[in-house]
C-alpha cells in the first residue's frame, strides 16, 4: 500500500512540475549536466531516438536500424565531451554520427556481398547459378541470398572467400573438423542455387 502511495506521489509531483512550467533542459544543457550526474543524458535519447531510428530505417532498412541507432547514442555519450555546447539542439550532432555508422554499414555488406561473390571461383563445386548469378539474377539479388546465412555460415565465408585459407586452415581458425568445413560450404552452395533459381525462371 505504501509502494503505491509513494509512486502515486511521484506521479503528481512531476505533473505538477509540468503544471508549473518547470523549464525543460535544452540538449547542450542536459549533455552538460551529465558531466557530473549522467542519468541527465536520457533525456537527449528520449527526446531524439524516435526520429534517429527512423532515419536508419530509411537509410540501412529496418533489420539493422536498431543497433545503429542503439551504437549513435552509446557513441555520442562516450563523445559528449567534445559536444559545442554553443548548440542547443544535439539533432545535427546525432544525425552525423548515425550518418557515419549507417555508411560504414553499407561498406561493410558491400564488402561482405564482394567477398561471398568470390566464392565461385575459389569453390570448385560451385556450379554456374553462383558463378553467374550477378549477370542472371543483378548484384542485389546474389547478395541479399548470401547475408541472409547463420553467424556461424559467415564467420566461415570470410575466412574462406575474404582470407582465402584453405579448407585446413578455416578448419583450425574455428576449431572444426575438416569435413564438416567442407560440409557447410556445399551446403551453402545448396541452399543459394534453390534461392537463385526462382529468381532466374522469373526473368
Amino acid at each position: 500500500m505504501s509502494g503505491n502511495l509513494n509512486q502515486a506521489s511521484g506521479q503528481l509531483a512531476v505533473v505538477t512540475a509540468v503544471a508549473q512550467g518547470t523549464p525543460t533542459l535544452t540538449d547542450a544543457e542536459a549533455i552538460e549536466r551529465s558531466f557530473t550526474d549522467p542519468e541527465a543524458f536520457v533525456s537527449v535519447f528520449e527526446r531524439h531516438f524516435t526520429l534517429v531510428h527512423r532515419y536508419l530505417q530509411a537509410r540501412a532498412g529496418s533489420s539493422a536500424a536498431d543497433d545503429l541507432a542503439a551504437e549513435t547514442f552509446e557513441i555520442a555519450f562516450r563523445r559528449r565531451g567534445d559536444y559545442d555546447t554553443s548548440y542547443t539542439d544535439a539533432r545535427p550532432w546525432l544525425f552525423g554520427i548515425a550518418h557515419n555508422l549507417a555508411r560504414e554499414a553499407k561498406r561493410r555488406e558491400e564488402r561482405q556481398q564482394r567477398a561471398f561473390l568470390r566464392l565461385a571461383p575459389r569453390e570448385g563445386e560451385l556450379d554456374a547459378d553462383l558463378e553467374h548469378a550477378e549477370t542472371n539474377t543483378g548484384a542485389g539479388a546474389i547478395g541479399e541470398a548470401l547475408l541472409a546465412v547463420s553467424e556461424e555460415d559467415r564467420d566461415l565465408l570470410l575466412l574462406f572467400a575474404c582470407a582465402n585459407l584453405s579448407y585446413e586452415d578455416c578448419a583450425a581458425a574455428l576449431s572444426l573438423p575438416v569435413g564438416t568445413v567442407r560440409s557447410r560450404l556445399h551446403r551453402l552452395r545448396t541452399r543459394l542455387r534453390k534461392e537463385l533459381e526462382p529468381q532466374r525462371e522469373d526473368q
